[in-house]
């Protein structure tokens, strides 16, 4: 498959914040939150910050992936861990940061000897 390109990328193009927010309903509650895509320099900041602790990720994830409602760390912190989890692994999904999105990128980005 080969993809026609026209010109080069601007900047802008190439800058341009993770686009989208989605509705999502968080099956545990029966209710409905808003996400957004997380940015790679949103990424880069909860590895700095989690460093290689899991549930630290899923923190900060859930802070920086929930729009509303607008959750502090603190607040997120005190979420029941079904509720955090769930809401850590639909903003994965929604970013193409989960494992099946990662392997179709993969696959996509291997090359033909």
């Amino acid at each position: 498959m080969s993809v026609e390109v026209k010109e080069f990328a601007k900047a802008a193009d190439l800058l341009a914040e993770a686009t989208g927010e989605k509705e999502v309903t968080i099956q545990t509650l029966k209710k409905k939150i808003k996400i957004k895509k997380v940015t790679v320099g949103e990424l880069a900041d909860i590895m700095k910050v989690a460093k290689d602790n899991e549930l630290e990720q899923y923190i900060w994830l859930v802070y920086k992936g929930l729009t509303e409602p607008k959750l502090k760390p603190d607040e997120v912190r005190k979420l029941n861990h079904k509720v955090l989890l769930e809401i850590a692994l639909e903003i994965q999904k929604f970013s193409e940061l989960d494992k099946d999105s990662i392997d179709k990128l993969a696959n996509l980005l291997k090359t033909k000897s």
